[in-house]
């Protein structure tokens, strides 16, 4: 994912984009949300005073990038880049993606997904999904266990939240259709302590891809103002 100077207006992207009279304000929303710096760093006042949510994501080695929050359809909260990549979370998760080498097209059985639940702390859980891919690959069956580790503590524009976090062990539940050198990987959400919500999580799509680290920038931002904490305007 590849910061652009200048943003190219979404053009091919289907369903997920079918409100076109939103392109304009869209477009002077998101060329606010992007810097020359290689790695996108917002202050406070920006997010705080936005009228939309904006993502923090960094793929790999990649610099990290702003998103913006194009939609919300279905409980699909649709995620825009400036290079037009596009990614669905539902609940945090990315459950689809547009504009990348091998794109997520569907993933099945979401409603179940322990991160829309309420969980103790101490319960283990597992959850079963199939996935399709762009690249030829359907029908992938995906089962993951999920277990909380202990309370922790995040810094955000320079303040600590409390969160909790979850770890997701991940493994294909039937062979694949080319070989693969590892069928387990893990992924890791971070939910508020108090509310549940994902505030940031590390995501691998499949074995040896790169991960998808994302901070729900605007998400925290609430969070901070609902535990009545005074951050610094330029605070980043």
């Amino acid at each position: 994912m590849v910061l652009l100077k200048k943003l190219v207006l979404l053009l091919c992207l289907g369903s997920l984009m079918s409100c076109s009279g939103t392109y304009h304000s869209y477009a002077d929303m998101l060329k606010l949300a992007f810097s020359k710096t290689p790695d996108v760093q917002l202050p406070y006042s920006f997010f705080s005073e936005a009228e939309h949510d904006y993502l923090y994501v960094k793929q790999g080695e990649q610099a990290q990038v702003a998103m913006a929050l194009m939609f919300i359809e279905q409980g699909q909260f649709k995620w825009v880049s400036a290079d037009r990549v596009v990614l669905v979370t539902e609940q945090g998760r990315i459950v689809r993606t547009v504009g990348l080498k091998n794109d997520l097209l569907h993933l099945t059985n979401t409603a179940s997904d322990p991160l829309k639940k309420q969980l103790s702390s101490t319960s283990t859980t597992s959850w079963s999904r199939i996935a399709d891919w762009q690249q030829h690959e359907y029908g992938y069956p995906l089962r993951s266990t999920f277990q909380y580790g202990p309370v922790e503590t995040l810094q955000f524009f320079g303040q600590p939240l409390d969160v909790v976090p979850l770890i997701e062990n991940i493994q294909y539940a039937a062979d694949a259709n080319f070989v693969r050198f590892d069928d387990k990987w893990q992924n890791r959400f971070w939910l508020d302590a108090k509310t549940g919500v994902v505030l940031k999580s590390v995501q691998t799509l499949v074995p040896g891809a790169e991960a998808f680290e994302m901070i729900f920038i605007s998400e925290v931002v609430r969070q901070l103002r609902r535990a009545g904490v005074d951050v610094a305007a330029d605070a980043v």
